[in-house]
């Protein structure tokens, strides 16, 4: 069953006509109309999340916070496509949190995984480059790791920045021992 609510982010509302549309369940950082909902290019379904950094300073993201159970494993799962990047391009910026607010630190973080495992997941900073380069052909992201045994939440979490447009469908967070 996937955590997250809206995963395959089929569900937005509009706030009003002529406002930009609202991903059902998520969280959204949406700069002067960075975040859209988009109904042809998607993955699978009849709609995707696309976001768009058209400028420096304009970060694009979603982002849905999870319970988790300490010591399960989870699969953290999305497609996404690059259809144009200069500059930082887009990345996960993933994290754990011990209570509804309070991040785990990348030091903490560091005594349950290796670098690689942690730059993947991004820990709350900036790790390995960003997502394939490659433009107008879907991608898929697939990992598992352990929940830290002190953690309560996990935050999924992707950004586009400063020159990207980059489209995100199908995301799941699963509990893998449940």
């Amino acid at each position: 069953m996937n955590l997250l609510v809206n995963g395959n982010c089929e569900k937005w509302e509009g706030y009003s006509v002529g406002q930009v549309d609202y991903l059902c369940g998520w969280s959204l950082r949406s700069h002067q109309g960075s975040v859209f909902e988009e109904r042809k290019i998607v993955y699978e379904g009849i709609a995707s999340a696309k976001l768009c950094s058209p400028q420096k300073g304009i970060t694009a993201f979603v982002s849905q916070k999870v319970p988790v159970t300490p010591g399960h494993r989870i699969r953290i799962a999305h497609h996404y496509l690059m259809d144009g990047e200069s500059g930082n391009g887009a990345r996960m910026y993933c994290y754990f949190r011990q209570n509804a607010s309070s991040n785990i630190s990348n030091s903490v973080l560091a005594t349950f995984y290796d670098k690689n495992t942690l730059d993947i997941i991004r820990g709350g900073g900036y790790g390995v480059p960003g997502f394939s380069d490659t433009v107008g052909e879907w991608k898929s992201f697939d990992y598992s790791i352990r929940v830290p045994a002190i953690a309560n939440y996990f935050v999924f979490e992707i950004h586009s920045y400063a020159g990207t447009t980059f489209y995100v469908d199908d995301c799941y967070v699963i509990d893998l021992d449940n």
